[in-house]
């Protein structure tokens, strides 16, 4: 009740005080409105003076300071008006009164100079910008009219310097100034102060004092009306624009909030504190009128909290009275029996479950979102090492997850905590874990998602697949070995034909993509025949091996040497430029093979006869090829073997 009351109070106070500002400050504005009005008024009388006396003045005035001060003399409210008189010619000479007579200067600054000139050649009046005056060193502004001649073209311009800090009617003006400490203030659109209670800001950027004012930054941007800002200090304020339809200037008011609210603030205080004492004698009544009210219910929460700490049973609810209350006690009475049933049969049900999972054949492991395990049953403890004394409450990642994955479980986990599953909740995939002594194990693992009060739990099963992954790695080693075999001749450990048929095939494609040529060599063992025959099949397998490795050390290593069956072996030369290169290949490998091949009875002199062919381009095949090589060979054979044969 207290809260209740001081709350209404406070709100009802704040709302007084929001209409408050909205008339303080329409006042304010409604003020400065006024005031703007004075100040255009006055501007535009000095602006209808001006021009009368430029109606009025001699073209003589223009060239004899004597003739100046002559029209000025006869004009003495014009004196009074303006601090200085000015009349600038066609030739630039700047006349202007100085006290009571009249000056020539002939060197003018270049600003001034150049700002004379344009409002020359505009024709038109001009209120200058604010300026410190170069003949008087105060902050002044001119008004500028011009004088027609005869002909009607501008032969001079008279002005009028206006005192900035001495001005008669803006004392008048900052007279008006809201409150006791408030104060109005002129600045042009670009921000110069025209009018301050600080002279020494006079002709300064309004923003030169460091610091954020957001009303200022409105009025700059066009702003007119009223807003409540707090200054460079960080006091706040009540702060009013307009702006002047003579000048375009902006004329503001600061009103301080403190002062502005002052009474207001005190009202405040003063009704928080009525507000607060009636709200506490009407609060202590109430208290004491509830309490004897709610005493039913001090015993039933009594009762309540007795069956809670075990010294009373629930048989203290049954009514006993005839009223509400008594009807509440009964109706505890009923839910509690019904509760204690209910969590009989919930504890038997989690028994069972804990002793199934616990008697799982494969390892079953329960963790929070954060990765903290709740379950770790006998299986996991046989599995990975870690007793469930030891697993649970430590960090799942900790336990069983390899180092190198433990960043994308610990992310994984952050999703599944926020809701998001992940691609391994609900399906079955293998993965890694890790023992206690450090060694690593191949697991099926089964993830399940249960959200309970309001947070996920993650629960998996994990089984050792360990005999598994070594019985399909001795598969695969198997599966591998046989396809070495099958592309291996295993006689003499060289390429065979299906290894020589891949190789000619994308030997070709690339001969054909790099427009390079290739040749194919097609060889066999002279008279092979007669060392099986009289020397034996063992002594021709060592001729065979012995050929094989001569062919494979005299190729560059570009190039590929095949068994094709028996002793017929073949030879892709890659990258040959012509058939001198070609011949040139052969002839080495010819060479080589004349050498005597080490046997067991003595060496041998053994030869081998050879018919190159060169690819002719897109349109041949690669059996096209071979054949042309295998005719080769035959022409090799009839010019007497231990040779070799380019063919066309």
């Amino acid at each position: 009740m207290l809260s209740a009351t001081l709350i209404v109070t406070l709100m009802a106070l704040l709302l007084a005080e929001r209409d408050m500002r909205s008339v303080i400050g329409n006042q304010q504005f409604s003020l400065l409105t006024s005031i703007a009005a004075q100040v255009d008024a006055q501007m535009e009388s000095r602006k209808v003076l001006l021009a009368s006396l430029a109606d009025t003045i001699p073209q003589a005035a223009a060239q004899d300071p004597a003739a100046m001060q002559a029209f000025i003399d006869r004009h003495p409210v014009a004196r009074r008006q303006f601090l200085n008189l000015h009349i600038f010619n066609r030739q630039g000479v700047l006349l202007h009164t100085d006290g009571d007579h009249t000056s020539v200067t002939r060197h003018m600054p270049p600003p001034a100079r150049d700002f004379l000139d344009r409002a020359m050649a505009a024709g038109k009046p001009v209120v200058s910008l604010p300026y410190k005056s170069e003949i008087t060193g105060l902050p002044s502004i001119m008004i500028l009219h011009p004088v027609r001649d005869a002909q009607g073209q501008v032969a001079m311009l008279l002005g009028g310097s206006i005192d900035l800090s001495n001005s008669n009617f803006l004392e008048q003006i900052a007279q008006q100034k809201p409150g006791e400490t408030g104060y109005l203030f002129i600045m042009t659109r670009a921000g110069i102060l025209v009018h301050h209670p600080d002279r020494k800001r006079l002709l300064a950027h309004i923003n030169a004092r460091p610091g954020y004012n957001r009303a200022t930054e409105m009025a700059l941007d066009g702003f007119q009306g009223w807003v409540e800002a707090a200054n460079k200090d960080g006091s706040d304020g009540i702060y009013s624009y307009k702006h002047l339809a003579s000048t375009g200037w902006i004329i503001g008011a600061r009103f301080p909030v403190d002062e502005a609210f002052a009474p207001m603030i005190a009202m405040r205080q003063h009704a928080m504190l009525a507000a607060a004492a009636f709200a506490a004698v009407a609060g202590l009544v109430a208290w004491l009128a509830i309490r004897s009210l709610l005493a039913p219910l001090g015993r039933l929460q009594r009762h309540i909290a007795n069956i809670r700490s075990g010294s009373a049973d629930i048989s203290v609810l049954q009514r006993r009275r005839g009223d509400e209350i008594g009807e509440l006690g009964a109706a505890f009475h009923d839910l509690m029996a019904e509760r204690e049933a209910a969590q009989s049969a919930i504890r038997d049900s989690e028994s069972l479950i804990s002793n199934i999972l616990e008697r799982a054949p494969d390892a079953f492991v329960s963790c929070e979102n954060t990765g903290v395990v709740t379950k770790w049953n006998a299986a996991a403890e046989r599995v990975f090492g870690w007793s469930s004394e030891e697993a649970i409450g430590r960090d799942i990642a900790e336990l069983i997850i390899p180092p190198a994955q433990r960043a994308a479980h610990r992310a994984g986990m952050a999703r599944f905590a926020d809701g998001i599953p992940g691609p391994f909740v609900n399906n079955r995939v293998r993965v890694t874990a890790l023992h206690r002594d450090g060694h690593e194990i191949p697991v099926e693992l089964s993830i399940g998602a249960l959200r309970h009060d309001g947070a996920y739990y993650a629960t998996a099963f994990l089984h050792d697949v360990t005999e598994r992954v070594q019985y399909e790695q001795q598969i695969a080693a198997s599966e591998a070995r046989f396809k070495q075999l099958a592309r291996i001749d295993t006689l003499t450990g060289i390429a065979n034909r299906l290894v020589f048929e891949e190789v000619l095939q994308q030997a070709i494609l690339r001969a054909r993509r790099n427009r390079k040529a290739l040749a194919l060599a097609y060889l066999d063992i002279d008279y092979f025949k007669e060392i099986n025959d009289t020397l034996g099949h063992g002594a021709g397998d060592i001729v065979l091996k012995e050929f094989a490795s001569r062919l494979v050390a005299s190729v560059r290593a570009s190039d590929t040497v095949a068994r094709l069956a028996g002793d017929e072996f073949v030879i892709v030369f890659e990258q040959v430029a012509n058939a001198d290169e070609a011949a040139r290949l052969a002839a080495k490998i010819v060479t080589a093979v004349r050498s005597p091949f080490p046997l067991e009875d003595a060496p041998r002199k053994v030869t081998t006869s050879m018919g190159v062919a060169l690819h002719e381009g897109d349109d041949e095949t690669c059996a096209e090829l071979i054949a042309r090589a295998d005719s080769a060979l035959y022409a090799a054979k009839r010019n007497g073997r231990d040779g070799f044969v380019v063919g066309d």
